[in-house]
């Protein structure tokens, strides 16, 4: 599963993919993007209809190297909370994108509506998953698994934290033990690597 992944997340929608690419075209083309493919996600896990969304996947190009981008050319998920304004407006109903930089730690959600102020979270992955599980109204796992981020989740929080949402965890441990030691160092090295991210971009 590729590391980047950005998900466009609209309720209600009679699965008019040809109206979504047309969106999506106009979003590109103001800053001379190719349109890139999308479709709807196959199998989205159970619940996430029941919330009233559905779920169309993004392509991504492989990311350039630094020295091979021009300072200039934009990213295709820097026009995420674009995208989500203009499908809000075009659709008439809410729209929540989310990308995922999983190899860096680092995602980006906004959610935006008809008529309302969009909002938008970055940061890291599992804070940024679990406000957009918020806002869609779902488990923070759904979203997990949908962006492949059961194994992050584990590697980051050594199990600490339950993406299934049935074993409780407690929110207040007694006093650090070996695994809070190792989740605070991987959450060190996420940030890091967030840091080595936003760099790189800009």
């Amino acid at each position: 599963m590729p590391h980047r992944r950005l998900l466009l997340f609209l309720a209600d929608v009679e699965g008019n993919l040809t109206a979504l690419r047309q969106t999506l075209k106009r979003v590109c083309e103001a800053v001379d993007l190719p349109t890139p493919e999308v479709k709807w996600v196959e199998t989205p896990p159970d619940g996430l209809a029941d919330a009233g969304w559905h779920a169309a996947e993004v392509a991504l190009p492989p990311a350039p190297g630094r020295k091979a981008r021009k300072s200039e050319q934009p990213f295709l998920e820097e026009q995420l909370d674009a995208m989500a304004q203009a499908l809000s407006q075009d659709f008439r109903e809410r729209t929540l994108g989310i990308f995922v930089d999983r190899e860096h730690s680092y995602a980006r959600t906004c959610v935006s509506g008809p008529g309302r102020p969009s909002k938008a979270v970055e940061g890291e992955v599992l804070d940024v998953m679990r406000q957009a599980a918020r806002w869609l109204d779902v488990e923070t796992g759904l979203l997990a698994r949908m962006l492949g981020g059961g194994n992050t989740a584990r590697n980051l929080l050594a199990a600490a934290v339950d993406f299934g949402g049935d074993a409780a965890v407690p929110s207040k441990p007694p006093e650090p033990d070996e695994d809070d030691r190792f989740v605070e160092a991987k959450l060190a090295q996420a940030r890091a690597y967030m840091e080595q991210y936003r760099s790189a971009r800009k």
